[in-house]
């Protein structure tokens, strides 16, 4: 994978990444870049800004509430070591840069950019650190070299405290050493022994936390990455179980429940049912007439094309919440309707009926009625009653099958008003 150096990205409210299904393909691929430029790919890139967004927010605006007081407790120091210069280093402390500050962390917790909220935090450090060689340029004090060493706190507090991005923390590091390097012409009393030690001290400082700063930041990258995976991993977990799920209790062909769904869910409905008095369930079973005669005619993908036709029928026709259509078996199905007297549940199963058909499917076998038909058998009860099951309940639905289908097909038995179409 090519590598870029790091750039501003788009904020939150524009992050529109890759689809999920490649999104695991592109975190394998960086996580194997190992990112050493510590920049992901620009949609990744994006989202990890995004998603880090508030936990920075809330780091800088507390850094940046910390630096406004820190800095005035640079004073003491500012009093015993530059004491000509002291109201000067009042005015600019406490009149110039703690309001800076202040301003600073408003308009952090208002822009909506991730980089420029970091580019503000570490814009406070390097100004204060010009700050601090324009007080040691002005004044005579024999200290001003001494006191140059107050720098190495404005690395520790971009550096450590803030923990930048390293991106930004390198040139803001770079600018407070050549704001030193410019100190040994602006600042007097320097020695060379000085200069070297204090030298190497700030050079010290800025090496081990830009490199403690890479690491950690390549880190919390890596742990970003792992987590994401495994968010990702999890949900496709998730989703592979619920179709699994899905797949074990609907039919494959027609897309209604299967029977083990059914069972299962006429069995809740009957146990719910057997605390409630007087509270009746039916059964509805539909069995397309002559379907043997239609598959020999037709054949087998023409009669698959037809029973999908025919559960769409039978489900558009009962739609109640609580009611469930299933497929039984071959060309049978089933239907449970919670609550339904066996008046309401004759007049579904005459609609059942008519749906199918007005689907006006052409069957041209001599025994049947020049298109396809389906027999309904219907059967009612109240679980809360005694000597009454579950099997029973099924049994004499199909016993009113039976009885359709002895009595000419096509029709509804037992024998009831036919309702208006659905």
């Amino acid at each position: 994978m090519k590598l870029h150096p790091p750039a501003f990205v788009e904020s939150r409210a524009a992050v529109k990444g890759p689809p999920a299904s490649d999104m695991g393909a592109l975190i394998d691929a960086t996580l194997a870049s190992r990112y050493r430029w510590l920049r992901f790919p620009s949609a990744l890139e994006a989202r990890f800004l995004a998603d880090t967004a508030d936990s920075r927010l809330r780091t800088l605006l507390i850094a940046g509430t910390l630096v406004a007081f820190v800095m005035n407790l640079f004073l003491i120091s500012d009093r015993a070591m530059l004491p000509d210069v002291f109201e000067q280093a009042v005015l600019w402390r406490t009149w110039v840069l703690t309001p800076v500050c202040l301003l600073g962390m408003w308009v952090m917790s208002r822009l909506p950019y991730p980089p420029l909220r970091e580019l503000l935090a570490v814009s406070a450090g390097v100004l204060a650190s010009m700050v601090h060689v324009y007080l040691a340029a002005i004044s005579q004090s024999p200290h001003t070299a001494a006191y140059m060493t107050g720098l190495a706190m404005v690395i520790l507090y971009n550096n450590v405290f803030v923990r930048c991005r390293f991106w930004l923390a390198l040139p803001s590091t770079l600018a407070v050493l050549l704001a030193y390097l410019a100190s040994l012409h602006w600042v007097e009393h320097h020695s060379l022994q000085m200069s070297i030690s204090i030298g190497l001290v700030l050079f010290s400082t800025a090496q081990f936390t830009l490199y403690n700063l890479y690491t950690l930041e390549h880190e919390e990258r890596h742990n970003y990455l792992m987590t994401l995976r495994q968010g990702l991993l999890k949900r496709e977990l998730t989703h592979a179980n619920e179709e699994l799920e899905r797949v074990s209790r609907y039919d494959g062909l027609t897309q209604v429940a299967n029977r083990r769904h059914f069972d299962e869910f006429l069995a809740h409905l009957w146990e719910r049912a057997q605390v409630t008095p007087g509270q009746p369930l039916s059964i509805i079973m539909v069995d397309v007439d002559h379907f043997k005669a239609y598959n020999d005619h037709y054949g087998h993908p023409a009669g698959d094309a037809c029973l999908v036709k025919v559960a769409e029928a039978v489900q558009r026709c009962l739609r109640r919440p609580g009611d469930l259509v299933a497929r039984y078996g071959g060309e049978e199905f089933i239907a449970v309707l919670n609550r339904a007297p066996l008046g309401q549940a004759l007049a579904a199963a005459e609609r059942v009926r008519e749906a199918v058909e007005a689907l006006g499917l052409p069957h041209e076998a001599p025994i049947t009625h020049g298109q396809v038909t389906v027999s309904v058998g219907v059967a009612t009860m109240v679980p809360a009653d005694r000597q009454v099951s579950v099997e029973r309940l099924i049994s004499l639905a199909d016993e009113a099958l039976y009885q359709a289908k002895n009595r000419g097909r096509n029709r509804v038995w037992p024998d009831g008003e036919a309702p208006a179409p659905c």
